[in-house]
C-alpha cells in the first residue's frame, strides 16, 4: 500500500526539490543550516509523525537521505555508515560521489549490487535526456551508453560526475553539468521515496 510522506518530511522535500540552483555534485558545505536542525535533530518517531517505522534501517535511510539531499555530508554519513543493507550502503555511496572520493564511492555501490531503482532511473535518465535539443558530443555518447546498456550502471554515473568535476570549466559543457545535477535529483528523489515506503512495511 502506498503511503504519502509526512507532513514534516513533505515540508522538508518540498524544500529540497525547489533548489536553484540544484544541488552540486561535489560539495563542502552545508545548504540550508535550519533544514539541517528539522532533520537531524529529531527522533524517528518525531520525524514519521507517529507513523509506525517498522524497519528502523529504512527510515534511518530517510533521515541519511534528507540530510545528503541537504548537502550535509558528513551528517549523512555517520548514519549511512552503520546501516547495512544495499539501500544504505547506496546513500552510503551517493556520499562519497559527493565529496569526491570516486574509488570508495564505486567500492559502495560495489556493496549494493543490483537495485530496485535502477530501471526507473535509467529511464528517466534517457527522459531527462531528451530534453537537451543541441546535446554536446559528450551527451549523444552517454545517451547511446544508456540505451544501449539494459541495466542502469551506478559506476558510469561515477564516472561521469567525476569527468565532469575534474575538467576544466571551459572545457566541460554546461549541459554535461545541468543533467548530471538533474540526474542526481531524481535519484534523490527515487531513492527516498523507496526508503520511506520501505520503512513501513
Amino acid at each position: 500500500m502506498y503511503q504519502e510522506y509526512t507532513v514534516r518530511i513533505q515540508e522538508i522535500v518540498d524544500l529540497l526539490r525547489g533548489r536553484n540552483p540544484l544541488p552540486r555534485l561535489e560539495t563542502d558545505s552545508v545548504w540550508d543550516q535550519q533544514i539541517i536542525g528539522l532533520i537531524q535533530n529529531v527522533s524517528l518517531s518525531d520525524l514519521f509523525e507517529g507513523l509506525s517505522v517498522s524497519n528502523n534501517d529504512f527510515g534511518k535511510c530517510v533521515q541519511s537521505g534528507l540530510l545528503l539531499w541537504a548537502d550535509a555530508l558528513d551528517a549523512s554519513h555517520d548514519i549511512s555508515q552503520h546501516i547495512e543493507t544495499r539501500t544504505g550502503s547506496y546513500w552510503h555511496a551517493i556520499m562519497h560521489r559527493r565529496e569526491p572520493d570516486y574509488s570508495n564511492s564505486k567500492y559502495w555501490f560495489g556493496r549494493v549490487g543490483d537495485h530496485p531503482i535502477f530501471p526507473q532511473l535509467r529511464q528517466e535518465a534517457i527522459d531527462t535526456l531528451a530534453e537537451f535539443d543541441d546535446k554536446p558530443v559528450v551527451l549523444s555518447e552517454i545517451e547511446y551508453t544508456i540505451k544501449n546498456t539494459s541495466d542502469w550502471d551506478p559506476f558510469k554515473f561515477v564516472d561521469w560526475c567525476q569527468v565532469a568535476n575534474n575538467s576544466d570549466e571551459q572545457e566541460t559543457p554546461s549541459t554535461l553539468v545541468n543533467w548530471l545535477q538533474k540526474l542526481q535529483v531524481v535519484e534523490f528523489s527515487n531513492l527516498l521515496e523507496y526508503s520511506f515506503q520501505q520503512s513501513l512495511t
